[in-house]
């Protein structure tokens, strides 16, 4: 009798312990890894603009404090659980599909228990101090961002500069090409250069790491074609009273101004997601 009195009291206390009422830990495990999996393409704390001014995702205890997000214990009332539901969340316009009925039933289930925050660690990977170098790299990787602005701005008004050089034939005009193209294509290859060393410290994944290396690609695509612009209006310039070089020279700028175009749109994509331009 009295072995099962003990072992009656021993079931209560185990049923009472952290370990048992911490389904909690692993159910919010759960939530983490979907909310790693659908929601940092939009919300990830390393993005510049996060959509929404929301960019702690992962960070549950953060999210679960936030009362416009999480009303604990209540999933009807959370816009974070109807914004899922309803797939609102993620963005229908990005690259992250829509949460599953299981994976939106474990967010309810994460809510229903309180929104707990605590995640299950995982084996924790030793990663050595950057050296002087990577972090030189990183440092002036940061400074791509404010250095595009320069040649895309440059390059394009080279090109309503021309036309007006073609009508009027006032050579302020001509002038003012000259400056656009030289100035913006040295800007061109200094961004791209920059661009590089911030993408070799980036963490992107899924589609926005597809999407980094097309807009790495075209970047360094048009900082080349930006040189040939340049060097074609040299040959322009030294050759005057030929208008082939001229031609040549029209032509590769427009393709070039496309070029900046195109790669802007890519790097614009990467903070505010793939669609938004929007009718």
């Amino acid at each position: 009798m009295r072995h099962s009195v003990t072992g009656a009291l021993i079931l209560v206390l185990i049923s009472l312990s952290p370990r048992v009422r911490g389904g909690a830990p692993s159910l919010a495990t759960q939530v983490h890894t979907i909310f790693q999996a659908k929601c940092v393409e939009c919300h990830a704390a390393d993005l510049p603009r996060p959509k929404g001014k929301f960019g702690y995702v992962l960070d549950l205890a953060r999210v679960a404090a936030n009362p416009k997000m999480i009303a604990p214990g209540k999933p009807a009332k959370s816009e974070l659980y109807q914004m899922l539901v309803h797939d609102e969340m993620p963005d229908p316009k990005g690259n992250s599909p829509p949460l599953t009925l299981a994976e939106k039933e474990v967010v309810k289930a994460w809510i229903e228990a309180g929104s707990p925050a605590y995640v299950t660690p995982e084996t924790p990977t030793i990663v050595p101090p950057l050296t002087f170098r990577q972090r030189l790299v990183r440092c002036l990787g940061q400074f791509h961002p404010p250095t595009t602005h320069f040649p895309i701005a440059l390059l394009i008004v080279a090109l309503p500069a021309e036309l007006l050089w073609m009508l009027t034939r006032k050579d302020s005009w001509k002038d003012i090409v000259r400056f656009c193209i030289m100035l913006g294509a040295a800007g061109a290859v200094i961004a791209a250069t920059l661009g590089w060393c911030d993408a070799a410290f980036s963490n992107y994944r899924g589609a926005s790491s597809q999407l980094l290396e097309w807009h790495r690609w075209f970047g360094t695509a048009t900082a080349v074609w930006a040189v040939v612009v340049a060097t074609l209006l040299e040959f322009a310039c030294r050759n005057g009273s030929s208008l082939r070089w001229r031609y040549y020279f029209r032509l590769a700028l427009v393709i070039g101004v496309v070029l900046v175009n195109v790669a802007g749109y890519l790097g614009a994509s990467l903070i505010y997601g793939l669609h938004h331009f929007t009718w």
